[in-house]
């Protein structure tokens, strides 16, 4: 016969487990609560104080500091906006110039005026 590869096992026997015996505890002793004038020495009362006071100051010197920054670059932004405003302004002066210099036109002011060009005196600069 074909042998099985599965183990035959023995049935095992269960012993009963013994129930670990328990000693009785001796019951908590309740302390008593401590008297309402002794919880805090005046010192410590103190020391709390000045810690609730430190921490109030530095709250309110970080809300200083917090809108101090916030005016700053409010003022930032303002003056950027300004040179954009400047930029753009130069840009626009600089092509109304261009315009203007054109020699084109220029020609036709001069033909209208009874000007006349003379090449000789015209004189070139370069950049």
């Amino acid at each position: 016969m074909q042998e099985s590869t599965a183990r035959q096992l023995d049935p095992v026997v269960v012993e009963p487990l013994q129930q670990p015996q328990t000693t009785p505890k001796p019951a908590p002793q309740v302390q008593a609560a401590p008297s309402p004038s002794k919880r805090f020495s005046p010192f410590e009362r103190v020391l709390s104080g000045i810690c609730g006071l430190a921490a109030c100051a530095l709250c309110l010197l970080f809300l200083n500091a917090q809108t101090q920054l916030d005016a700053n670059n409010r003022t930032y932004q303002d003056v950027q906006t300004k040179i954009a405003t400047q930029n753009q302004s130069v840009t626009d002066l600089k092509q109304s110039v261009g315009e203007l210099s054109n020699s084109s036109r220029l020609s036709s002011y001069a033909k209208a005026h009874g000007l006349t060009v003379i090449e000789a005196n015209i004189k070139r600069v370069n950049k």
